[in-house]
């Protein structure tokens, strides 16, 4: 399959001109085989706490991301949920590459530094305490059912053979195992989880995957700020740019074919 992608590139001829104003969208062409290339399916849940941010992304996920799930199917590319350690277990296909640190995880170690006391930001740390950023602060309830994160968006819920995935250990044992190395992300958020999941874009390249992003089918969590054009969004993904390939749906789908 031939895949359009873009990503940032220094157009420079030496140090004079080396500027940032010379980083520029510069486009171009993958070659992949079908057989090598894994959808990555990033927390693409059917609840969020923030109202605004759930309805987007169910709308993405309907639209575009469901057309892409299906060409992806029929074209024989591996569809992989990774829908955080939290959700996986929901789904029985998450066994199947999940290690014995997977399945009976030791309880988490608390390191002796920084201190208990700085961690809680109590006592004389209790001026670095912040109100939550995603929450409403002293709301005790009742949760409309859209709040809870516990599933997969049910359009595009896995299907019995496909892959569920907790971990970026996990993700890893399952593409060594399918011989897969071409990893196509889509899913949210933009910003939080696609990014620093250890599932997500910047641990996957650093287990020296190239992943390769799908603009149209992730969004940030935006602020007042930017939520007027989604600007959180739109920066972002320019700025991962500098490290991953992007395309958009459309151009998948047409590769798929």
């Amino acid at each position: 399959m031939r895949l359009p992608v873009r990503y940032q590139v220094m157009h420079s001829t030496g140090p004079d001109d080396n500027v940032e104003a010379n980083i520029v969208s510069t486009e171009s062409v993958l070659e992949l085989d079908p057989a090598e290339t894994a959808l990555i399916l990033v927390d693409v849940w059917g609840g969020h706490p923030i109202r605004s941010h759930r309805d987007r992304s169910a709308e993405i996920m309907a639209t575009r991301l469901a057309p892409v799930l299906q060409a992806a199917r029929q074209a024989g590319v591996t569809p992989v949920y990774a829908p955080s350690p939290r959700v996986a277990p929901n789904y029985p296909q998450w066994v199947r590459f999940a290690g014995d640190a997977d399945l009976q995880a030791p309880p988490p170690e608390t390191p002796d530094w920084p201190p208990p006391e700085f961690r809680a930001k109590t006592g004389k740390y209790a001026s670095l305490q912040r109100d939550p950023g995603e929450l409403p602060k002293g709301f005790a309830g009742p949760y409309p059912d859209w709040w809870h994160i516990r599933d997969i968006y049910q359009p595009i819920a896995p299907a019995p053979d496909d892959c569920v995935v907790a971990t970026g250990a996990q993700l890893h044992r399952l593409l060594r195992f399918r011989k897969l190395v071409h990893l196509i992300y889509a899913g949210f958020a933009t910003n939080i989880c696609m990014v620093y999941r250890d599932y997500g874009l910047q641990a996957m390249r650093h287990r020296g995957y190239a992943p390769i992003i799908l603009r149209d089918c992730t969004s940030a969590i935006e602020t007042r700020a930017t939520i007027d054009g989604l600007l959180l969004t739109k920066y972002v993904l320019i700025d991962l740019e500098r490290w991953f390939y992007t395309t958009d749906a459309a151009a998948f789908v047409q590769a798929c074919r």
